[in-house]
């Protein structure tokens, strides 16, 4: 069995090297370029059944700093059976426009058609997404337009969840992790990801890459597939805003049955990824085969009580975590989180085998849709 200890020695390399990349990235976000200008901005939100949270959200928008006249807020309400719509068409904001998906955009699948019916309605230079359940600082449309430079085509935001319970930390922990690397590698000018719950980038550059219609089956994908589509029509930079005014905070953490279909849902993505930017598909792989290989290393390691491979693997991938989630820690000032650390090692590893299989082999769930 000295092909699966081989095999984790080349992995955790090639995971040293890519979390080693990241942390250096994330050093590197103090340094983009800002500009004054104040384009006119569409600020596009898809809505169902979010009656708990669209009045919080829209209430956070309604203190924003920039100028109300160069910015729009459409919420598209996909088919509500709650009293989403009624809270939206009572809200006192006068750049406020509620939409209906009715018969438009029939091919796109889940959130992609409500988002495709705002955009198409979006009378701004600049899309900027956020979702129904958060809620953006006065300062998010400023901070976010900030970073809408001239040679800028996409602004991926950061977003965070509220941890009011041990589980919900557990959540935060995971996405910060997923921001932290996401914000790194956009710090290394190789963007990997970004979170709808704040995403920006211009109208022109969507149309030009014809919208969702490349990715329009996917029941996903609306923000990390689509930024790989933009990314490869885009000729300037893209970059990552890393100014606490411009951080979103979602305040939905999920119970332990709907963060399994949440995470199924992104994990869905992964394969696809090979065609779209097989160096994003790669990493996930590296993720992935490293996780693995690390138990089943231990397990063959019985055998012959050969512990000495799997123990150093095991710490290079606990050490540059470390790093990364540190740096991650420190930029977005989440120190609340550090102590998930030690206990977050150990759970990632089943965590992610199974979730990495069951959102490649199984459907999901989403907003009460089967998919």
């Amino acid at each position: 069995m000295d092909i699966v200890l081989h095999l984790l020695l080349l992995f955790t390399v090639l995971y040293t090297l890519v979390a080693l990349c990241f942390f250096f990235g994330l050093f590197r976000l103090n340094n983009q370029p800002r500009t004054a200008e104040t384009p006119f901005i569409s600020i596009v939100i898809a809505a169902r059944n979010e009656a708990d949270y669209i009045g919080l959200c829209l209430h956070s928008l309604k203190q924003q700093t920039y100028p109300s006249d160069r910015f729009e807020i459409l919420v598209v309400d996909d088919d509500s059976t709650d009293d989403t719509s009624q809270i939206v068409s009572s809200a006192c904001l006068d750049n406020l426009h509620l939409l209906s998906v009715d018969n438009s955009f029939p091919e796109m699948a889940a959130k992609k058609r409500p988002m495709s019916v705002g955009i198409h309605r979006a009378r701004g230079e600049w899309i900027l997404t956020t979702d129904a359940d958060c809620t953006v600082p006065p300062t998010w449309v400023a901070s976010m337009a900030s970073y809408m430079a001239a040679d800028i085509g996409v602004v991926i935001g950061f977003s965070q969840l509220t941890s009011r319970s041990f589980f919900d930390r557990l959540q935060a922990y995971d996405f910060l992790t997923l921001m932290a690397a996401a914000a790194g590698a956009a710090g290394l000018g190789m963007p990997l990801a970004a979170s709808g719950q704040n995403f920006a980038y211009r109208k022109g550059l969507f149309e030009k890459v014809g919208g969702f219609r490349d990715i329009a089956h996917r029941p996903s994908g609306d923000d990390v597939l689509l930024l790989q589509l933009l990314r490869q029509a885009w000729d300037g930079r893209i970059a990552f805003a890393a100014d606490p005014g411009a951080y979103a905070t979602t305040h939905r953490p999920e119970t332990p049955a709907s963060l399994w279909q949440q995470r199924k849902r992104w994990a869905s993505n992964a394969a696809y990824q090979l065609r779209l930017n097989p160096i994003f598909f790669s990493y996930i792989a590296v993720v992935f085969f490293i996780n693995a290989l690390i138990p089943a290393a231990f397990v063959i390691s019985m055998t012959d009580g050969r512990y000495t491979l799997p123990l150093i693997c095991w710490g290079a991938k606990i050490l540059v975590d470390l790093f990364v989630a540190g740096k991650g820690i420190h930029i977005f000032k989440r120190i609340d989180l550090l102590i998930i650390f030690p206990l977050w090692e150990i759970i990632q590893i089943p965590y992610t085998i199974l979730i990495g299989l069951a959102g490649t082999l199984r459907g999901f769930a989403w907003k009460g849709r089967e998919h």
